[in-house]
């Protein structure tokens, strides 16, 4: 069996197979999350986000580029979504100061202006919130790979969303709340803690799929990061930081 690449300055400059078909298929993600939020909806007596659905994957992807291709490629992904965001979250929010036609019905008009004008708001949310979980749970994850010499991986997974989702939505329910005034505090509060435990719980029970995925995508890819010596500072964008 081939030696898998270990070093992360070299990792991060290493020619990569399917780097950008994961990265696409998370900023897609990134993107349906951003434009699902302002729905929820009511299981067992618990209120949702609908984007909840969807939410998980990007933790999972996260998972991937951090425990296969290591921090530094891991944070040029995480800017590159949210300057994706930024951008559709504009571009939503001006088709919306767009008059009708008279075939477009007041209601139907009222309807797609529900969705997309609030978008700048959540996108603003999204990116503070997604930017603060998602480099919380990468760095968590980069650490204890170190610490932990590449075992105890469930543990790394499971630990790494946990405080992730924490940090994402109280950073992006609190802006929702305060600067958009999107939701009451208490279903804020509800959506807050259902989404933290639903990635969390998520994230443990794909654990299975998630193993077998990254060990199959490492040795396709000849990767297997450590990120020691890596500057975990998430606004440095050089490959050799």
């Amino acid at each position: 069996m081939d030696t898998l690449i270990t070093d992360p300055v070299v990792s991060a400059n290493h020619p990569h197979k399917y780097l950008t078909v994961f990265a696409m298929l998370w900023v897609m993600f990134l993107l349906l999350t951003m434009f699902t939020t302002l729905k929820t909806f009511e299981l067992f007596g618990f209120v949702f986000f609908a984007a909840i659905i969807a939410y998980p994957m990007t933790y999972i992807f996260s998972d991937i580029f951090t425990e296969v291709y290591g921090y530094r490629v891991s944070r040029k992904i995480i800017w590159t979504g949210f300057a994706c965001m930024f951008i559709s979250s504009v571009l939503a929010y001006l088709y919306t100061l767009i008059p009708p036609s008279q075939y477009f019905t007041p209601a139907e008009n009222d309807a797609f202006n529900l969705i997309f004008r609030a978008s700048p708001f959540i996108a603003l949310a999204a990116i503070v919130g997604f930017w603060a979980g998602e480099n919380v749970n990468s760095i968590i994850l980069a650490k204890l790979k170190v610490w932990t010499h590449g075992k105890k991986q469930g543990f790394r997974y499971i630990a790494s969303t946990f405080f992730g989702q924490i940090a994402d939505n109280v950073t992006a329910v609190t802006i929702i709340v305060i600067v958009a005034n999107l939701f009451s505090f208490q279903e804020a509060l509800q959506g807050t803690i259902t989404s933290i435990l639903f990635c969390t719980a998520w994230e443990i029970i794909v654990l299975p799929i998630t193993y077998i995925a990254i060990r199959k995508i490492k040795k396709a890819e000849g990767l297997d990061t450590y990120d020691k010596g890596t500057n975990l500072n998430p606004f440095s964008l050089s490959s050799k930081d």
